[in-house]
């Protein structure tokens, strides 16, 4: 075994956002039988677990189940729910799961591997399709046995015993784009290693805080949200639900869709056809900001740009490549929706899929929106914008898009209708939890990862006990013990400074650090992947490299493996402040010829810069401009490697985790 503005058409737009509050289940075409929608073909089960199948039918019926040659009667009770368990089993497979009724149906390709629940927010979320270096990452992505359920965007009031509709899927060139990047290439990196096939469970959501995500009995019980969980009983009482306020937002962003495409003159007359003809629309050079050509403009801009597609790439997939455009688009192929992105600080790389693509004329158009900036692109490379073969070759094709596109107006923004304000659907206590955690608690599990914390920065103080909450609510809900909990420390990002300074997302980086106090928790360490200027950096592999790391030390017994160095203790001997790291493994090192990255303080609290050289397995830190040292920090700042030149590792190549030796509260 080889192991703000509404930019999109309704549909469209309640797709992307995942408004849909159908609760769904697996339904044949003729059986009354139903399996949670992560019951399917291609799904992976946990090995060396029971495992458990669950449903619902027809109350007091009966039918059987078999599987890798066991078969088991089944007996619905009286509110119509039923469950069956086959024993554990090692990795392997394909096997086949048959449901036998009236009207039978099955589950074909099912694997038996590690199952992991891959969770937290946008840097969870990012795709493979945005990641560094993604056409060459995609033409490799080849792995039949690492399979991907991507959980459908849903909140709920009250925990789920469902997702929404979903799948699994292979990955594959075609496929394996809309995976998240970080799940994908964790799961690459152990099945490399282990040569087991690999379950992804990838249940994400941008921008999102962690509270949201934590069972509503553990939150409540939190000082700081007795309160709103009080308030958020009444409303659920009320009939103020998470589920009818995206209802109500759903028809109000309905009517504000309908009335924005019968005023502006790009929707009204077809713009993104092909069959449209421009006529008397300007030039624009790409890449480039329309500084001198559109300086005062706010409103929508529609971009068009018509090329030949060469025979060799008809009838195949496709990457296009935008990079970061001011501010909101949404862009067609050939007339066919490809992608949208709301975010002005977003990427721009859409799938083109191979239906799309023929020998000939081909078209893009983008209905651009800026409000705030001036508009365009922010790239100055013109090999930023293309269009790249999606196959499985190292002589993929690529197609150049820089140059002139043909431009015009559609609606200025003083011609916009009243903007609608978005409701902070995903941001309610456990409304998350309860749409897209709880419906798995009794499948088995390895274990789950976790990238977030973003959204929490401004209150990282809390975090400290929020994170801890989180971990033991899961655990205690899907009832496996204490399951391995892996979770991604804040990569750097934001502004620079040349001075040590107070920084929320060091308090959250620490208040991250300390949570390693719960047992068979693990930590991945990226201060040196980040962009000061991007909260999304695109190097997720390196990410998701240094995360594998720990369940290869956690779980599967790689003993002497060495990850992140952490801080553990300091004295201090004279004016030098001695520090003692953890996992100092072959010794410790820099990256540059001195140790950078360290701040000192007196009584006085007030820190400045500091050396420091690495002697045996401590790091001694001084200044002498500090007589009477009291405190060190390392790496305190938003983007610690470009501010501080943060460059202390291990030998086998990890980042020293960010760390302070005081308690101050400023």
């Amino acid at each position: 075994m080889h192991c703000n503005n509404a930019i999109l058409n309704t549909k469209q737009l309640l797709l992307l956002l995942c408004f849909c509050c159908a609760i769904n289940s697996y339904t044949s075409a003729q059986s009354p039988i139903h399996l949670p929608w992560f019951f399917g073909n291609n799904m992976v089960l946990q090995r060396q677990k029971p495992v458990k199948v669950w449903g619902t039918a027809k109350a007091g019926s009966s039918f059987s189940i078999s599987f890798a040659g066991k078969s088991n009667e089944i007996m619905v009770d009286g509110n119509g729910k039923w469950q069956t368990t086959f024993a554990a089993m090692q990795a392997g497979g394909p096997y086949e799961m048959k449901i036998m009724s009236d009207s039978s149906f099955s589950f074909k390709n099912i694997m038996m591997g590690d199952v992991w629940l891959c969770s937290g927010q946008s840097n969870m979320e990012w795709t493979m399709l945005k990641t560094f270096n993604a056409s060459y990452e995609l033409q490799h992505a080849d792995y039949p046995f690492i399979r991907c359920l991507t959980v459908p965007k849903s909140v709920s009031s009250q925990p789920k015993d469902d997702i929404e509709k979903t799948a699994w899927k292979i990955a594959t060139p075609q496929d394996a784009y809309e995976f998240s990047a970080v799940a994908f290439f964790f799961a690459k990196e152990l099945h490399d290693k282990y040569h087991v096939p690999v379950g992804i469970i990838h249940s994400s959501w941008g921008g999102t805080p962690i509270e949201a995500w934590t069972g509503f009995d553990s939150i409540a019980s939190h000082t700081d949200f007795k309160e709103k969980a009080v308030l958020t009983k009444e409303n659920n009482k009320a009939g103020k639900t998470a589920e009818a306020l995206q209802i109500l937002y759903a028809d109000s962003l309905q009517q504000y869709q309908s009335i924005l495409e019968a005023t502006d003159k790009g929707y009204m007359e077809e713009w993104y056809q092909p069959s449209y003809k421009p006529a008397a629309w300007g030039k624009l050079v790409v890449p480039s900001l329309f500084i001198d050509t559109l300086t005062d403009y706010k409103g929508s801009i529609w971009l068009r740009k018509t090329f030949n597609m060469p025979s060799s790439l008809a009838g195949k997939a496709l990457v296009l490549n935008m990079e970061v455009l001011n501010e909101r688009d949404i862009t067609w192929f050939n007339g066919t929706i490809i992608g949208t992105t709301g975010w002005s600080p977003g990427r721009r790389t859409y799938r083109v899929p191979a239906a799309l693509v023929h020998k000939g004329e081909n078209n893009i158009t983008i209905r651009l929106e800026n409000a705030e900036k001036t508009s365009g692109f922010q790239s100055r490379n013109a090999a930023d914008i293309r269009l790249d073969e999606l196959v499985s070759s190292d002589k993929a094709v690529s197609i150049p898009l820089s140059g002139d596109w043909n431009y015009s107006t559609g609606l200025s923004l003083q011609q916009y209708s009243k903007q609608i304000n978005a409701p902070s659907l995903s941001s309610g206590l456990s409304v998350l939890y309860n749409a897209m955690i709880a419906p798995f608690k009794d499948l088995g599990l390895k274990g789950f990862t976790w990238y977030q914390g973003e959204a929490n920065a401004s209150r990282a103080y809390q975090y400290r006990s929020l994170l801890p909450m989180m971990i033991n609510n899961w655990r205690a809900q899907f009832n496996q013990g204490n399951l391995p909990f892996l979770f991604v420390q804040l990569a750097g990002f934001g502004k620079l400074t040349e001075n040590p300074v107070e920084s929320d997302w060091a308090e959250l980086r620490e208040a991250q650090l300390k949570t390693l106090s719960l047992l068979n928790t693990g930590m991945a360490v990226t201060i040196d992947v980040g962009n000061p200027y991007d909260v999304h950096p695109t190097d997720k592999q390196t990410v998701a490299k240094r995360l594998a790391a720990e369940p290869r030390k956690l779980v599967y017994g790689g003993t002497s493996l060495q990850t992140s160095p952490l801080y553990q203790s300091s004295w201090i001997k004279g004016d030098t402040v001695h520090i003692k790291v953890s996992n100092a493994g072959n010794g410790l090192t820099t990256r540059g010829a001195v140790a950078k990255g360290f701040a000192i303080a007196g009584h006085n609290k007030h820190f400045i810069w500091a050396n420091a050289i690495i002697h045996n397995d401590e790091i001694l830190v001084w200044s002498k401009e500090v007589q009477a040292p009291v405190a060190v920090r390392y790496a305190w700042a938003g983007s610690p490697v470009e501010s501080n030149g943060a460059n202390v590792y291990n030998k086998e190549g990890f980042p020293l985790s960010p760390f302070r030796t005081d308690e101050w509260r400023r």
